[in-house]
């Protein structure tokens, strides 16, 4: 999610935030601004497990302290690090050893125009 996006999904005014340093932040920085006793969540108000910074357009850069359902909503997907390939034979052997019959149903990746594409796995 791209930093003028997360701001607006979360429902926040980037103005309301607190600022942050011009610097690159550091794993430090984070861990003394969670500190102790952690500050509210900037979306829902529990208790903020992460912190970052976003440069927002009209504001500059700002903390975003996020509790981990709020991260995780917010999070980038991420994409597969195995091959598919290689996920899908792992898949066929424990098929094969359960003896059971599985499909599999594959989604093209964003921006594809082919039809999800079916593997049976046969007993």
């Amino acid at each position: 999610m791209n930093v003028t996006d997360l701001p607006r999904s979360l429902a926040l005014d980037p103005a309301d935030l607190k600022p942050a340093p011009h610097r690159e932040a550091t794993a430090q920085d984070a861990a003394e601004r969670l500190g102790p006793e952690p500050l509210p969540c900037v979306a829902c108000g529990t208790p903020a497990r992460s912190t970052r910074i976003i440069d927002t357009p009209s504001h500059g850069r700002r903390w975003l302290d996020l509790c981990r359902d709020c991260m995780l909503a917010t999070a980038a997907p991420r994409r597969p690090t195995v091959p598919l390939a290689a996920t899908l034979a792992v898949l066929r052997q424990a098929a094969e050893e359960a003896g059971v019959t599985v499909q599999v149903l594959v989604n093209p990746p964003r921006g594809m125009r082919h039809e999800p594409r079916n593997h049976v796995f046969p007993n």
